[in-house]
């Protein structure tokens, strides 16, 4: 009788870890049908845990690429919308040059003229220093020599009087050059000393310079100097229209790269996409569930599960008289 309780006993303790292994086994199943995840923590499986975390980090650089491009993206963007501002200014400062040297012209309409492109000269200087979305100036090059100025600066006191005045100088605080593209990024400003020109430089003027300012400045002096005889106002004038015109090939050159990097930058979207789709594709496989097996599986257990109550609830009924009996 004695070796009988002890059976029972065993039997009722085997059996109630058995139903608490298979009904922990079944909720862990439950568990990874609810978050598709076949390794939700390390211990699931390191080894598949530590790939996935590799791909995860792949992952996130890529993106970190796609956000810096599209950062890029948007600024070279702003430029070319900016610079093509720039050329409707220019085409109608050449037309106003052009109007300008009409023979017919009295003092007064020469004075006209010269006041718009005067107001041309002002706007123009304020698009060389048009800002991208993070106040960095699109037109400073590889950077300014003060983080206070602007690449491009109305100064006074300019050492040689320009055209008639000495406070029309326009100095250049953007660096020459610009930054390279790579295989991830893009350059997010351009030299604006190529595409406008380069001014004075804090020490000298050279005259003779064909910066959209000075061909301008030379305009404007050329109109309001009512000294000049027609031969020379001709002169003037024709000096500054092909000078403007040699600015005017440098936005277009300038807009033609431009184009060629945010073509670029399509490209290099679509691969760094493909990229994230694939790391995200290898960190699935490693970690995600086969559902089709993992139902399975659930229902495997599940069965197994409801046997050991069967079997738990037959165990119960057992006892000392129906033993004996």
């Amino acid at each position: 009788m004695s070796t009988f309780r002890v059976a029972t006993a065993y039997s009722y303790d085997n059996t109630i870890a058995r139903l608490q292994r298979r009904q922990a086994e079944l909720a862990e199943q439950q568990d990874k049908l609810s978050s598709g995840k076949r390794v939700r923590t390390i211990s699931d499986d390191p080894a598949a845990a530590a790939l996935a975390e590799r791909e995860q980090a792949r992952m996130q650089r890529v993106q970190a690429d796609q956000r810096a491009l599209e950062a890029s993206r948007r600024s070279l963007e702003l430029a070319e919308s900016t610079l093509a501002t720039v050329s409707d200014l220019y085409h109608r400062a050449k037309e106003l040059i052009v109007q300008g040297g009409n023979g017919a012209l009295n003092a007064s309409d020469r004075q006209v003229i010269a006041e718009e492109l005067d107001g041309i000269r002002e706007r123009i200087l304020a698009l060389a220093n048009t800002k991208d979305t993070l106040g960095r100036p699109l037109f400073m090059g590889l950077g300014v020599e003060d983080p206070q100025t602007r690449p491009f600066e109305a100064v006074t006191g300019a050492p040689l009087p320009l055209y008639g005045a000495d406070d029309r100088a326009v100095r250049a605080y953007g660096v020459a050059g610009q930054e390279p593209p790579t295989e991830t990024s893009l350059p997010t400003g351009l030299d604006g000393r190529v595409i406008f020109g380069f001014s004075y430089d804090g020490t000298t003027y050279t005259q003779g310079n064909d910066s959209i300012w000075e061909t301008l400045d030379r305009a404007i002096y050329a109109l309001r100097n009512n000294t000049l005889t027609p031969g020379q106002l001709s002169t003037e004038l024709g000096q500054a229209n092909s000078n403007l015109a040699t600015r005017l090939d440098a936005v277009m050159t300038a807009r033609a790269q431009l184009g060629d990097w945010l073509n670029r930058a399509d490209s290099m979207k679509a691969a760094m996409r493909s990229r994230e789709d694939y790391h995200i594709e290898q960190a699935s496989e490693l970690t995600d569930l086969d559902m089709v097996e993992a139902i399975s599986r659930f229902q495997t257990q599940q069965l197994g599960y409801q046997a050991g109550l069967s079997s738990y609830a037959q165990v119960q009924r057992l006892s000392l008289f129906q033993y004996l009996a």
